[in-house]
């Protein structure tokens, strides 16, 4: 018996210092979890602020193109962007929607559909990435409950008119500047059939 006893408390102070050993390790790691977990997060950033702004740049639409034909993973990227930076996803977005109405006004001298919304609550989905959404989040135009019929690409000179700041971007104020020469053009009915 008084072997036992002799070995137990040995062995109980063994196990206690290499608890203790084990905790250090263990706060040694954390720091290098969180550095490599904060440099991910940076390159992730840049990324999506990458992949945005190069689309927003780049985007060219074709005559009444929709934007439900801008691929998940663009739409995806703004989704993010909007957490990570406000001021580059309002800016890409609003240059999307500027082109977007400018070759809505140039090719068919007229604003068109972009989104129904149905005539009650529940029909919209909030949640799907869209950009109709993206915009909806940056403008704030949606009340949930009172959704309108419906929206046009012309939406985005509510949002021009509202927000000047935007045009002091020079890609945003030169479609915009379109949208001006089109818009005048259309109300002088430059643009009527004989």
């Amino acid at each position: 018996m008084s072997l036992n006893k002799i070995l137990f408390i040995p062995i109980l102070i063994l196990l206690i210092s290499c608890n203790q050993e084990q905790k250090k390790i263990n706060t040694w790691s954390n720091p290098i979890e969180e550095y490599d977990e904060k440099t991910n997060s940076e390159l992730k950033t840049h990324n999506f602020e990458k992949i945005a702004t190069e689309f927003a740049q780049q985007y060219a639409p074709n005559r009444t193109e929709h934007l439900d034909s801008i691929p998940n993973e663009i739409v995806n990227a703004y989704t993010k962007l909007r957490t990570i930076d406000k001021d580059a996803h309002e800016r890409n977005i609003t240059l999307i929607f500027t082109k977007l109405y400018a070759e809505h006004l140039e090719c068919c001298h007229q604003s068109y559909l972009i989104a129904t919304f149905g005539n009650s609550r529940g029909n919209f989905d909030f949640n799907k990435p869209s950009m109709v959404n993206e915009f909806a989040f940056m403008s704030g135009y949606l009340d949930k409950e009172n959704l309108p019929e419906f929206w046009t690409s012309g939406i985005i000179e509510k949002w021009l008119t509202e927000n000047p700041r935007l045009l002091k971007n020079d890609s945003i104020n030169k479609y915009y500047q379109n949208i001006k020469v089109i818009s005048q053009k259309i109300a002088n009915g430059d643009y009527k059939e004989n």
